[in-house]
């Protein structure tokens, strides 16, 4: 039950995300996500166009009405790094101060969940990022520090989340990419702990993979699938799943869009079941803004494990979640999620959390999260809390 208890407090401990990913902006007009970031379906390094998109949309505007906003420079730490045309570059900082509560855990070791508050520092992101666009050559790579050893390094403390190489045709409507990617599946947001993310295993913060992708991008239609070659920062191979993941988004009108997922993945030693196994997920979700202020989000995802020897399992993990943009740069941030493992004898989990993200000044944004999840373990339920302060500064 200890181990159970320590699992369900990471989950909450690792609340807050490594990368951009702002699926809301879409009540900007921004449904695809090409013309922003290297990546085709969104999350990571800017393009020149994206960076400019993002000073522009993003921050707080304080002196709009006497002009004193215009002429500013866009570009690598605020425009001072001007690097040629060809070049893209970019760093990422995120730090935060963390207190969680999980109540009904029974006592541990020093250190360990309690039903006292407990506070930490927390170092989230430090990465540098870099990429080419030449011509249709395409290139990105990033490599960043952390402090604990929950990612697969390539060296002591230093990992690389992404490394690709590529090629676009057609001013970037399909581009081939092989490397270690996102994996191509549902909403990419910064809130990379929730459940939709974390049991499809499709969240932008330690999930890559190696593999082969294509992507197609139209006014209206975006997809992308990989074949999925398996994690080469990790070993024994045995540890290293394959398979494949797609995703397509279809934008019937300006402000709304709906898309359709599916992953199927095996492993000849799962690292959690300690068996072969073979894993499914497919879902649906959508994206809504119905008036300039508002943004709705839904996902559900089915996903099926069906290891060697023991009973297939159909659980399912859904989210809803709401984005009110007071004003430029206000976001009012309210979540609703729910987990069904589908094992025998389980019930599901629940929770929620409410935000504010204020985009205080360009490349800077400051975050408060309030977190509860009601987790349940068989019979065993655990009540878990977490309040984060977060800064994030994206040069």
């Amino acid at each position: 039950m200890r181990a159970v208890t320590l699992g369900a407090f990471l989950l909450v401990a690792l609340l807050a995300a490594r990368a951009e990913a702002y699926p809301w902006m879409i009540r900007h007009d921004h449904s695809g996500c090409a013309q922003c970031h290297m990546d085709p379906s969104g999350s990571g390094l800017l393009t020149t166009y994206g960076r400019e998109q993002g000073d522009e949309e993003l921050p707080m505007r304080y002196h709009a009405a006497n002009g004193e906003d215009e002429g500013r420079q866009s570009g690598p730490l605020w425009g001072r790094v001007n690097p040629p045309g060809w070049l893209l570059l970019g760093a990422g900082f995120r730090t935060g101060f963390l207190d969680t509560k999980v109540s009904g855990a029974p006592p541990g070791p020093p250190g360990s969940p309690s039903a006292d508050w407990t506070p930490s520092l927390i170092l989230m992101q430090a990465d540098l990022r870099a990429g080419i666009r030449q011509g249709g050559f395409r290139a990105s790579a990033s490599l960043g520090v952390v402090t604990d050893g929950s990612y697969a390094s390539v060296a002591g403390n230093l990992i690389s989340r992404e490394h690709w190489v590529g090629y676009a045709f057609d001013h970037d409507g399909f581009i081939v990419r092989a490397g270690r990617m996102n994996v191509p599946f549902g909403i990419r947001s910064i809130e990379h702990t929730l459940w939709v993310r974390q049991y499809t295993q499709t969240d932008i913060n330690d999930t890559q993979e190696h593999g082969v992708a294509f992507a197609y991008n139209a006014p209206k239609v975006r997809a992308e699938v990989m074949g999925i070659l398996g994690n080469y920062q990790i070993s024994p191979d045995r540890n290293r799943q394959r398979g494949y993941s797609a995703t397509v988004e279809a934008v019937p009108w300006p402000g709304m869009a709906v898309g359709a997922s599916s992953l199927l993945t095996h492993v000849a030693e799962d690292i959690q079941l300690r068996v072969a196994n073979l894993r499914q997920a497919h879902g649906l979700f959508v994206r809504l803004s119905p008036v300039v202020p508002l943004v709705l989000f839904g996902e559900g995802d089915l996903v099926v494990n069906s290891p060697t020897g023991a009973t297939t399992t159909k659980g399912f993990a859904a989210m809803v979640q709401g984005d009110v943009e007071a004003i430029q740069g206000l976001h009012l941030i309210v979540t609703g999620e729910s987990w069904t493992p589908g094992t025998p004898g389980t019930v599901s989990s629940y929770g929620g959390w409410a935000a504010v993200d204020w985009f205080c000044l360009r490349q800077v944004d400051v975050r408060f999260d309030f977190m509860w999840r009601s987790m349940a373990f068989g019979s065993d339920r655990l009540d878990a809390k977490a309040l984060l302060l977060q800064a994030h500064v994206y040069l």
